[in-house]
């Protein structure tokens, strides 16, 4: 896949790679990166994710590992803002403490960086199940695309007067270097990355896709904000051609509410705005549930998923097999019971 590209396609330029002026007049406001990665045949994959709400002086910080049909796990939700270091000479943000550290140095703003995780992760799944192990990932990753972006939204709820607010979502492949009990190992993945700054509100519902290989790579998402249409949006890319917006996400998911490990199962098609249309099963290889539980103004359990999955694809793409991440949040009132269909309905 080429790498060759104007980073500034979809109007996002160098400065976004580090962080933004914040509004205090906004509880809600979040800053965060997060990195998915997996191999070719998904026995190795990753999703970590930072994000700090400055105006209530704490960092997000979350890490995933699924090695061995082993889930390793570093939650850290209330971390003190003041230890975390934004925009230092060579990182967009750093922290180091009590056995945790964790940073992220770009080399070229948007084109690569090192992501680094270090610290002690609860297995918990897998033959050592219950057990706390010493973990380290350096993910040397690079861009195989413009970072993606709608733009500024429109959504009142997430944007605030006088701040930028926006995000974008980029392709990258990595060379990652893992150890997890002292056993080390070296892999070459695929995944995604992705920056977000503004008002955040955690109280509506998504799913979206995201898929990464030799030929091609996407993103999609719907989101159900209260009082808002739905939203669909996302990008496909081909390995020599331009990425180019989606049109139209159908998702056609069973969620089956009661094994996070197991979680969806279904179908997808997205339509492209170079009317290319993709196609494809999609089945779990595993997965797990996060918490955000206290994102939200009364804390509560909302069912939100990350799975490891692979694609069937149909079509052009006819016998292509590839994994990738979908991640899904619901209320628990959709989730009730033991799976339902979203066919562009209320179960999304």
């Amino acid at each position: 896949m080429s790498t060759s590209f104007d980073i500034s396609q979809f109007g996002i330029e160098p400065q976004d790679e580090y962080t933004h002026p914040f509004s205090p007049d906004h509880p809600d406001w979040n800053e965060s990166y997060f990195f998915d990665w997996y191999n070719e045949d998904a026995t190795f994959a990753g999703h970590c994710r930072i994000g700090w709400h400055p105006v209530q002086e704490r960092v997000l910080f979350w890490f995933f590992l699924y090695h061995n049909e082993e889930w390793l796990v570093i939650e850290e939700y209330r971390l003190p803002l003041s230890a975390l270091e934004l925009d230092g000479k060579d990182t967009s943000f750093s922290y180091q403490g009590w056995g945790l550290q964790f940073s992220y140095a770009p080399q070229e703003p948007l084109r690569n960086g090192t992501m680094n995780v270090s610290g002690f992760a609860r297995v918990i799944s897998g033959k050592r199940l219950g057990m706390l192990l010493p973990v380290a990932v350096k993910l040397q990753l690079d861009a195989l695309a413009p970072p993606h972006s709608k733009g500024v939204g429109e959504v009142e709820s997430h944007s605030a007067q006088g701040y930028t607010t926006n995000r974008y979502e980029q392709p990258i492949k990595a060379n990652c270097d893992a150890s997890v009990d002292g056993v080390e190992h070296a892999f070459e993945v695929r995944g995604e990355r992705d920056h977000s700054w503004g008002p955040r509100p955690w109280d509506m519902e998504w799913s979206f896709l995201v898929i990464n290989n030799k030929d091609f790579c996407l993103q999609a998402t719907v989101v159900k904000i209260p009082e808002w249409p739905e939203i669909k949006m996302g990008y496909f890319k081909g390995a020599d051609g331009e990425m180019v917006n989606l049109t139209d996400v159908d998702f056609q998911i069973e969620y089956n509410a009661s094994t996070p490990e197991q979680a969806v199962q279904g179908k997808v098609t997205l339509t492209a705005d170079n009317d290319t249309v993709i196609r494809a099963d999609v089945a779990a290889v595993s997965g797990t549930e996060i918490d955000i539980t206290h994102t939200f103004d009364t804390p509560k359990r909302t069912e939100y998923r990350r799975s490891l999955v692979k694609c069937q694809f149909h079509g052009e793409r006819e016998g292509v097999v590839s994994p990738g991440w979908f991640e899904c949040n619901r209320s628990v009132s959709d989730s009730s019971d033991n799976s339902s269909i979203d066919n562009n309905t209320d179960n999304n």
